[in-house]
């Protein structure tokens, strides 16, 4: 970690994670702008198939073929030597434009950006987008074969590298609006990572991760966060050089203080945990602000009878909602973000009340 998140931006900051359920940019802009303290870049699954994850993270990537009408990306074994050549060359050069969202992927990222440009009040402080990372990238990519991107080295360290310098070259389109840019890797792949299910490494974890959150870094000031949906080795994030861990706080709150050492160093560091309070799929009128504010409570009385500090871990803390507004209707998405600035004001109560 090279900087304190918490130093840009106050306790209970609330923003979106992943997906959105909207054919209009500005209709996802408009809801992000009343419902954000930092507005997050849509990616509009429903407008385009480029608009997903993996699709729209490929533009640049050496040694892929891709069947968007499929939604197939293949790690092709011909010519691959050739690619992973011609990618250095650019990339040791100092090159990132060419690792930029392709035209047909950038709906939403453009809209983004134009709409900060006209309007400074519209994430005044920071802006936030995402990328794919590579580990989950690497699961989903196979060859011909049916060989995993993982299991390939020197195409994953490529591919690690090629997505920390995409997530370089928002981060500087955001910068130049004179905004902090919050730039996360998003890693449902990791869900699972150290139960008998996972068959990746630790040290392919921390090669992969670490290798693209040091490229986000290359080209200037950035918060580096990343996204995990399920269970995962918190503890083994925290080696990466993070800013910001998010988790699914309403489905697997305790699966955080399983690890009390290492979160307790990555908050005394300078580290965010966002805690993903308002679920989606499970979404229902009965969760409020009030009972989603008790389950953050919950979370911190837990944290702090490990052993941390709760003062620290309130200071710490910053709110979003879980993955999948994409796979919801518009309405329903727009209840979630709704909710979720309603649940940091009921907290900064508690905080108020501890200083």
């Amino acid at each position: 970690m090279t900087q304190s998140a918490a130093a840009h931006l106050p306790p209970l900051t609330t923003f979106a994670i992943g997906s959105a359920p909207f054919t209009d940019p500005d209709e996802a802009l408009n809801l992000m702008a009343r419902s954000l303290d930092v507005p997050t870049s849509p990616q509009l699954v429903r407008l385009s198939p480029w608009e997903d994850m993996l699709l729209g993270a490929v533009h640049g990537l050496p040694g892929l073929t891709v069947d968007a009408a499929a939604r197939r990306i293949v790690a092709s074994t011909e010519g691959r030597e050739l690619a992973l050549a011609e990618f250095y060359e650019r990339f040791l050069a100092g090159e990132r434009d060419f690792l930029a969202l392709g035209p047909e992927s950038s709906a939403g990222f453009s809209a983004f950006l134009r709409r900060a440009a006209a309007d400074p009040s519209f994430g005044p402080v920071a802006l936030k987008s995402q990328v794919v990372g590579p580990l989950t990238f690497g699961q989903a990519v196979k060859d011909e074969a049916g060989r995993s991107l993982v299991d390939d080295p020197a195409l994953l360290e490529a591919v690690a590298l090629a997505l920390g310098g995409k997530a370089a070259w928002e981060a500087e389109r955001l910068r130049a609006l004179g905004r902090a840019p919050v730039i996360f890797f998003d890693e449902p792949g990791l869900s699972g990572f150290g139960s008998a299910f996972s068959t990746l490494s630790r040290e392919t974890v921390v090669s992969a991760l670490g290798a693209a959150v040091t490229e986000a870094r290359r080209g200037g000031p950035v918060l580096v966060g990343c996204h995990v949906c399920g269970n995962t080795d918190w503890g083994l994030l925290t080696e990466v050089g993070l800013d910001v861990m998010n988790f699914d706080a309403y489905e697997h709150l305790e699966t955080v203080c399983l690890y009390p050492r290492e979160i307790k160093a990555f908050l005394e560091g300078g580290g965010v945990l966002a805690w993903g309070l308002v679920p989606t799929t499970s979404f229902s009128d009965r969760l409020d602000a009030r009972v989603l504010s008790d389950l953050a409570r919950r979370g911190w009385a837990a944290l702090a009878a490990k052993g941390l500090d709760l003062e620290l871990v309130q200071a710490r803390t910053w709110l979003t909602s879980a993955c999948g507004l994409g796979g919801l209707s518009p309405e329903q998405a727009g209840g979630i973000l709704t909710v979720l600035p309603k649940v940091a004001q009921e907290l900064r109560s508690d905080l108020k009340n501890s200083a």
